[in-house]
């Protein structure tokens, strides 16, 4: 194929899964090593937020509050909203390893690190090797699609000779 046919094709596939990904259909892939992304809500957080800025609107005094005070509370309002709606948790999911947002950065897990996956009805846990935190998806604490992340989670268990620990059954 020549390059500017490459071009073209490439372009109208990202076209298409764009379009497809607004309505919620499963992309056409032209990679087959691309990683399988699944998004949840942090609802605890965004909560936290908002209660403050709930609080704070609560304790305000009879007297006139400071412009400041009302910039506070309407910050926490704003970082709450924030959370919920743009700084979603995620793993990531590829062929050689797993990844999710941390803190300031994304933190990647190669199958070494990975002592075994269970899944059980509702979420999902990655048991680490070490004193490493497990990591735990929910699908009541942070909205998660767990049954899909299950299915592919135990598709990279096998390419990677992890133990995949079923509990619904």
């Amino acid at each position: 194929m020549s390059r500017k046919w490459e071009r073209m094709v490439s372009k109208n596939s990202k076209k298409i899964n764009k379009d497809r990904s607004k309505k919620g259909i499963a992309p056409i892939s032209t990679d087959p090593d691309r990683p399988e992304v699944f998004k949840g809500r942090s609802i605890m957080l965004a909560l936290f937020f908002i209660l403050i800025s709930i609080f704070l609107l609560a304790t305000l005094t009879k007297t006139d509050g400071d412009t400041m005070y009302w910039y506070t509370t309407s910050a926490y309002l704003v970082v709450g909203i924030f959370i919920y709606f743009v700084r979603r948790p995620y793993l990531k999911v590829s062929k050689t390893s797993l990844s999710k947002r941390g803190l300031a950065r994304e933190l990647v897990l190669t199958p070494s690190h990975i002592k075994e996956i269970v899944y059980s009805p509702g979420q999902v846990i990655i048991d680490l090797n070490g004193k490493s935190p497990r990591w735990v998806y929910t699908k009541t604490l942070n909205r998660f699609d767990v049954a899909a992340m299950a299915g592919r989670l135990k598709k990279f268990a096998e390419q990677n000779q992890i133990s995949f620990v079923d509990k619904t059954v």
